[in-house]
C-alpha cells in the first residue's frame, strides 16, 4: 500500500508540473559551423563587420542575417529567424566557425541588436548579442560572446566594466542614404 500513495505522489508531481510552465533562460540555438550560401540567398543581410575575439589584430567575420518576413505573422505562424554567423580569419583555419539563431523559439523573440563591446585592458573585444521577445513583459535576452580557452562561449551577465562602442547597425538602403544625403543640412 505505501508504493501505491508514492506513485500518486509522483504522477500528481508529474502532471502538475507539466500544467504549469517553468520559467526559462531561452538561450540562443548554437551550431557549429556556418549556413550554406543557397539557404542565405533568400535572406536579408542585416550587417556584417569585423571582432577581434583574440586580440590579435585578426579579427573575426560576423555577419546577422534575418530569414523571413520582417515583422512576424500571427495568423500564419510566420516569424523571422535571424542568424548571427562568425568566421574565423583565414590563419585560424583549424577554428570552426560558429552560427547563432533564434531558430528554436523563433515565435518566441527576435535577436534585436549586436554590440561591439572592448574589453577595457588589452585589446579583446566581446559581442553582446541582444533579443526582445514578442511579449513585451517578457524581457529581453542577452548573449555575451566571447572566447574562453580556445572556444566561443555565451554569458548572460554583461559586466558594468565592459562599454559597449558601437552599436552594429542594420544596413541602409539605397534610398535612405539617398533620402538623408539630400535633406542633410550643406
Amino acid at each position: 500500500m505505501p508504493w501505491a500513495v508514492g506513485i500518486v505522489f509522483i504522477v500528481l508531481f508529474l502532471f502538475t508540473a507539466t500544467m504549469y510552465p517553468q520559467s526559462s533562460n531561452q538561450e540562443l540555438t548554437r551550431r557549429d559551423g556556418v549556413l550554406a550560401k543557397a539557404f542565405l540567398k533568400a535572406c536579408d543581410n542585416l550587417t556584417t563587420a569585423t571582432v577581434d575575439f583574440d586580440g590579435s589584430g585578426d579579427p573575426y567575420q560576423v555577419e546577422w542575417w534575418r530569414c523571413g518576413s520582417k515583422h512576424p505573422n500571427w495568423d500564419t505562424g510566420r516569424f523571422p529567424v535571424h542568424y548571427v554567423l562568425i568566421r574565423p580569419p583565414k590563419s585560424k583555419w583549424q577554428v570552426l566557425p560558429l552560427t547563432l539563431s533564434n531558430s528554436g523559439s523563433s515565435e518566441e523573440y527576435f535577436i534585436d541588436q549586436l554590440h561591439l563591446i572592448n574589453i577595457p585592458v588589452g585589446s579583446r573585444q566581446l559581442l553582446l548579442i541582444s533579443g526582445k521577445y514578442y511579449e513585451s513583459d517578457q524581457g529581453t535576452i542577452h548573449c555575451l560572446l566571447e572566447r574562453v580557452a580556445d572556444q566561443f562561449q555565451c554569458s548572460a551577465p554583461i559586466e558594468p566594466r565592459y562599454s559597449t562602442e558601437r552599436q552594429l547597425r542594420v544596413h541602409k538602403n539605397l534610398l535612405r542614404k539617398l533620402d538623408e544625403y539630400l535633406n542633410s543640412p550643406l
